[in-house]
């Protein structure tokens, strides 16, 4: 590869210093993905005579007109809008009109400090599901494993770092985006406070949950773009850490409490291979000064119901009307996920944002009172990357991101290891809302005595990875299924029958209630969904203790 630089900050200090041009920076970045986009699916739509001449006129500012993200070429989720050219959502139905020509203001900001933009980076549909092989756009694969599945939605932000095709990138995070990706393909990822960054120009999936976050190889490189979305004198800045780190010393973390829910990852879906990793990434935070201790989550599936009802019914919400209009349009993966979203009564909905407004008090009074702690630590995701072709289904893992939305707590997301096989394993931090400066201090920390975030995917431009296989020949719950099949009796299923997803039938009504007309063989599908919904709506319903 061609990128001279292991981390953004490094690159940042190159350009500074003159050891390196703007110029030749965003000419390495562009040749390479020339080489590696057509294997990887990375990139929706590069803009290469834009960036060219976005570095030409850096490398022609004066010094004292220089901005911390001088030269320095960067990437976005194509949910972002963007001078350049139109947002794609990734799907056949967006509206190329939306905000067109025009910068999302997180885009402005990183630009007024010197960015050069390298293109809009692949994602799944409106930022929710998995890809669909039928539409025309490019296929995201994990540059460890291209077999494998990056994570979502911020996919080729993920698999663009983990290769140096770019250091830095945007990111939006409504269940896990920012994270999974970082998870899977190796890099670092940081889920920021709710409403801390600007989501004006940025399309939405769940307005009560999405953030925007920066994305890197290091805590240090997500820092430096925080700083600029968000400026020290901006009246919900995260507050300031501990002292500086220095050189390393681990002053930084000295005393820190990080409450670990040890009963939680008992859990069988959290492989050998990351226990393992997680228990030496606790080990490594110890030796920084990290008091470690155990801190129980009794919230997690109160927290993980929220989280499903809320996404999915303001996915309906926002999307409901187009998929009404142009349902073959949208890929099939999303449309059932949305679809499901209609499903949902206002009070069940109205219930989960109740729970979320307790829960959060109740988290927050448990981690500021005796025996709480000042970050969490669990893995980011319970295994390596999976294979396109053994995908899971939504209630089938160990969901350990999708939690801290709807308590809009901040989250990051750094490597801690690797599976046999080199896929990578990760770490997530959590904090308080506005403490995104410890959890970088802590991340930082922790990086400076490891280095699983300096590996680098170096994958073989001639692989011919078999196709992304379709959504209805995958297991799972989002797969075609028989419309009259009877699901049977669901032991989770909500007792007042709020939810209908006893059958195709059931639910092929409710939504032609919804404006929907589904193919054959996708009321059952998201029948399935319904049942999620229903468990969901049980433990809102459930007795709080």
């Amino acid at each position: 590869m061609r990128q001279p630089f292991a981390t953004l900050t490094e690159a940042a200090e190159a350009l500074r210093t003159g050891k390196i041009s703007s110029r030749e920076l965003v000419e390495a970045a562009l040749a390479d993905a020339e080489v590696l986009d057509p294997l990887l699916g990375v990139y929706v739509n590069r803009f290469p005579e834009e960036a060219l001449t976005a570095a030409k006129a850096a490398d022609a500012r004066p010094a004292r007109e220089r901005g911390p993200l001088h030269g320095l070429p960067l990437a976005l989720k194509d949910n972002f809008a963007a001078a350049e050219g139109p947002v794609t959502a990734q799907s056949p139905a967006h509206d190329p009109s939306w905000w067109r020509g025009r910068d999302a203001p997180a885009v402005a900001r990183l630009r007024a400090a010197g960015a050069v933009v390298l293109g809009k980076t692949t994602l799944t549909e409106y930022a929710m599901g998995r890809p669909d092989p039928r539409h025309a756009f490019p296929l995201p694969r994990n540059p460890w494993d291209p077999r494998c599945w990056t994570g979502g939605s911020s996919t080729g932000n993920g698999a663009g770092i983990a290769t140096g095709l770019f250091l830095g990138a945007l990111g939006t995070d409504t269940s896990g985006s920012v994270r999974l990706p970082a998870a899977l393909c190796g890099t670092t990822g940081l889920k920021t406070t709710f409403g801390l960054v600007d989501k004006d120009g940025v399309l939405p999936l769940s307005p009560t949950q999405d953030v925007v976050g920066p994305m890197g190889v290091a805590a240090a490189d997500c820092a430096l773009l925080l700083d600029v979305l968000v400026p020290p004198e901006h009246p919900g800045a995260p507050r300031p850490a501990r002292p500086p780190l220095g050189d390393g010393s681990g002053e930084g973390l000295r005393g820190l409490r990080v409450g670990v829910p040890f009963a939680l990852l008992e859990d069988e879906a959290v492989s050998v291979e990351c226990r393992a990793a997680f228990e030496a990434a606790l080990e490594t935070l110890r030796n920084a000064g990290a008091v470690v201790v155990d801190f129980a989550l009794p919230e997690f599936e109160t927290l993980l119901a929220e989280s499903t009802v809320t996404m999915l019914a303001e996915a309906f919400a926002e999307h409901g009307e187009r998929l009404g209009a142009r349902w073959a349009d949208h890929g099939r993966v999303f449309r059932r996920l949305a679809a499901a979203g209609a499903l949902v009564p206002a009070h069940l909905y109205l219930r989960a944002q109740h729970s979320r407004r307790r829960t959060r008090a109740a988290l927050l009074e448990r981690l500021r009172g005796p025996g709480g702690a000042d970050l969490i630590a669990t893995p980011t995701w319970p295994a390596a990357a999976r294979p396109y072709t053994r995908e899971s289904a939504p209630g089938d893992e160990l969901n350990l991101t999708a939690v801290w939305n709807p308590a809009g707590f901040p989250a990051l997301a750094l490597p801690m290891g690797a599976d046999p096989a080199g896929l990578p394993l990760s770490l997530q931090l959590v904090g308080e809302p506005h403490a995104e400066r410890l959890l970088l201090a802590a991340g930082d920390a922790y990086q400076r005595r490891t280095s699983w975030h300096l590996r680098r995917a170096a994958p073989d431009p001639a692989q011919r990875p078999d196709a992304v296989p379709d959504p209805d020949a995958r297991r799972g719950l989002l797969a075609d299924r028989d419309p009259g099949a009877d699901l049977g009796a669901d032991p989770g299923a909500d007792p007042a029958g709020e939810v209908p997803g006893e059958t195709g039938a059931a639910v092929e009504a409710a939504l032609a209630d919804a404006g929907l007309a589904l193919d054959p063989g996708e009321p059952a599908a998201v029948a399935a969904l319904a049942r999620v919904l229903a468990r969901s709506g049980r433990l809102l319903t459930a007795p709080a203790r």
